[in-house]
């Protein structure tokens, strides 16, 4: 019993969800932009990067920089 009153209640809740404005515009997402935020990231790490480094030089300018 209490499955077909969930049941029911699910199908009106969508039942009027549908119809509440059935001729309302349907407006576009606007596209994604991945390539702007993945350059903006790279160049965020990349400012963090010579920060690191410029940091590390004056801490101690002896050391060399190690390329892995």
């Amino acid at each position: 019993m209490s499955y077909f009153i969930t049941t029911t209640a699910v199908e009106n809740t969508r039942s009027l969800a549908q119809s509440a404005l059935p001729d309302a515009p349907v407006v576009p997402d606007p596209p994604a932009r991945p390539a702007t935020v993945r350059a903006r990231l790279s160049e965020a790490l990349r400012t963090a990067a010579r920060h690191e480094l410029r940091l590390a030089d004056r801490i101690d300018p002896r050391c060399e920089p190690q390329l892995s």
